[in-house]
């Protein structure tokens, strides 16, 4: 049985352990990772309470594991292209950038062209010997609330070049299965560019990109694709359990599926009371 606590004890990570263990790594991406780490430990919300109440029980083994099982794509946790979050457990998220960075590492001569197609853009591809020849005539690139369409991802490198496309209908199947609501509603445009970058990675460059595909699909679960996003959001934005019980109470006879709903009311109980084990695997 899982025992949750509420009293969030101050257990203070020490630092200087989690740089030995990370002696051999580069030492200013190390310095960056536990400048980052001291920025979870003490963030605060706008009431002046600790944010990140789960960082109490983020222990340094689990601290440099994690670190080490990023950089094996030789990239490295820095708080903005790679972060962290806690959804139940640890989890690490990526942005586009770090795709791109990681294609790099290995092919540092491929140029990429990851755009937003908006509604009233002219855009057409075709291909000619393997060669991808594409025209994009922005309508209005000033247009401050642009109705997006759609995205494309163009990689060219020695190994060949590619194209990948993704339609709205595609895009809101990945945003139904996001973990994190807040940060897609935040970060739309981002994340729909990473999005089309992660498809095209995973097509045609898995072999270079399995692990970081791996770890990121920890922010992504299929069985929320349409489950209401409405009542999603009200779950992640909970912060207190009797907030979740009053989600309960009033959406419980407008869900199609209780479970699914009781499981997602579950997760975000145990982001809000986290147990020391889990944050420490």
């Amino acid at each position: 049985m899982l025992i949750f606590y509420t009293d969030f004890k101050t257990l203070k990570m020490i630092y200087e352990t989690v740089k030995k263990a990370l002696s051999e790594y580069n030492a200013t991406e190390v310095e960056r990772y536990l400048n980052y780490l001291r920025q979870l430990e003490t963030d605060k919300d706008r009431d002046g309470k600790i944010k990140n109440k789960w960082f109490a029980y983020f222990k340094e083994k689990a601290a440099t594991d994690i670190y080490k099982n990023v950089a094996i794509d030789n990239l490295s946790i820095d708080g903005d292209m790679i972060t962290l979050q806690f959804k139940g457990k640890v989890m690490v998220s990526y942005n586009y950038q770090a795709y791109k960075n990681r294609v790099l590492n290995a092919y540092p001569e491929t140029t990429f062209d990851i755009q937003l197609v908006n509604s009233g853009d002219d855009f057409s591809f075709r291909k000619e010997s393997g060669q991808v020849i594409y025209s994009h005539k922005i309508a209005d690139p000033f247009n401050p609330k642009p109705e997006i369409i759609g995205t494309y991802c163009i990689i060219k490198n020695k190994r060949g070049e590619f194209l990948e496309t993704l339609n709205m209908t595609e895009i809101k199947k990945m945003r139904e299965a996001a973990r994190t609501k807040n940060v897609w509603d935040t970060w739309f445009s981002e994340m729909i560019l990473k999005s089309v970058i992660k498809r095209a990675c995973k097509r045609h460059f898995k072999d270079i990109t399995t692990n970081i595909e791996n770890i990121d699909n920890d922010n992504y679960d299929l069985d929320r694709v349409g489950f209401d996003e409405v009542i999603q959001k009200k779950i992640e934005e909970a912060e207190t359990l009797e907030d979740l019980t009053a989600i309960y109470k009033a959406e419980k006879h407008t869900v199609e599926d209780e479970v699914k709903f009781v499981r997602l009311l579950t997760e975000r109980k145990n982001e809000l009371t986290p147990v020391e084990a889990e944050v420490a695997e």
